[in-house]
């Protein structure tokens, strides 16, 4: 069973810096809220990998949206300031990079650290922390909560230390771990993953930001694990043997939500294209609202460039915004889109 304490850490930029001594992979911030000081820790790099892998292995995946928009927004401005529990469900708040339609994962790319160029994580992180402590930002860290036993652990780097009970790590994805780690970290599970958010009130304007490992598995099942395959819908593999990195060609995503419509009458349909230049046989796929109602696709065929259109009861498109997944035969994602809603006397359309 996985060890996260999964809890949101709510507050304004006080003080960042990378860690000490500087060969500990995180960058460490400091928030304040109600004049109490709190600490998080960002990893910038990995350590769980192999000696004998290229350094370019230790590099983290990023993906930084500075105008994030997602059904999921009001549930983290609805937190309250401090450190808060988060339950582990779609409906209650809760990241998952995978079941969750936060981003897509394509677009993903990894970076060094730190280094001499200005190009690192570490300078993107920073540039964004600075932002949001200049307008006074709301920072919300979703992670594990660890209690802190260490008085003096942020001396080094900030000349204090916050005497809060708690710390908050993990401000990335927790699955996918493949079986060696998992039996070293045991983070994998789902309905938990870790994220940054930053608020602009004044701007209306939301920054996510999303970090993961290069090793850890993009299906997994219902406890987090990895499963085996590839649809289209993950991040860019790298091949590192001639210096930073080149991204791998990845497969074509065969299948996608293009768009979805909700009737005045409260019925709805999801339309499914093939995107392939091939036949394509959809038996066993289905479509999962909300993280919860399914409905299976018929045994069909889709010519290339050919539409479905899938039959929705009431309530399953959600005129305050929801999430819609498409699975294949075997239970991997190969599509996932968040919607906005609209409204619903009316009834609306959305393309993705």
């Amino acid at each position: 069973m996985a060890r996260i304490n999964y809890n949101c850490l709510r507050g304004k930029i006080c003080d960042f810096a990378p860690a000490e001594p500087r060969t500990n992979p995180h960058l460490w911030v400091i928030l304040e809220e109600n004049g109490r000081k709190w600490f998080a820790t960002i990893n910038i790099r990995s350590d769980k990998d192999a000696a004998s892998d290229p350094v370019g292995a230790s590099y983290l995946y990023y993906f930084i949206d500075s105008d994030f928009s997602h059904p999921v927004i009001p549930s983290v401005l609805a937190r309250p300031s401090g450190l808060s529990p988060v339950l582990r469900d779609y409906s209650s708040g809760a990241l998952d990079f995978q079941r969750g339609n936060l981003f897509d994962p394509r677009q993903m790319r990894v970076l060094p650290a730190e280094g001499g160029g200005e190009d690192t994580l570490v300078h993107r992180l920073q540039a964004i922390l600075q932002v949001a402590k200049n307008v006074g930002a709301d920072v919300f860290f979703y992670g594990n909560a660890f209690p802190r036993d260490n008085p003096h652990q942020t001396d080094a780097a900030f000349g204090y230390t916050p005497s809060t009970p708690f710390g908050v790590d993990n401000i990335h994805m927790t699955q996918g771990d493949p079986r060696a780690i998992e039996l070293r970290v045991r983070e994998n599970g789902v309905w938990h993953d870790g994220a940054c958010f930053i608020w602009d009130d004044a701007s209306r304007r939301m920054t996510a930001v999303f970090l993961a490992f290069q090793a850890q598995a993009w299906h997994t099942d219902e406890n987090g694990e990895p499963l085996p395959g590839a649809t289209g819908a993950e991040p860019p593999r790298y091949d590192f043997a001639n210096g930073p990195g080149e991204p791998r060609p990845t497969p074509s995503r065969v299948g996608e939500i293009t768009s979805a419509h909700r009737a005045p009458d409260g019925s709805s349909a999801v339309i499914v294209t093939n995107m392939s230049p091939s036949p394509l046989g959809v038996s066993g796929w289905s479509i999962i609202a909300q993280a919860r109602q399914t409905i299976g696709l018929p045994a069909t065929t889709l010519a290339p460039g050919q539409t479905l259109s899938i039959a929705g009861p009431p309530g399953f498109l959600v005129d305050s915004g929801g999430i819609l997944t498409l699975r294949d035969g075997a239970g991997l994602g190969v599509d996932g889109v968040a919607y906005l809603g609209g409204d619903g006397a009316h009834g609306w359309s959305t393309s993705f």
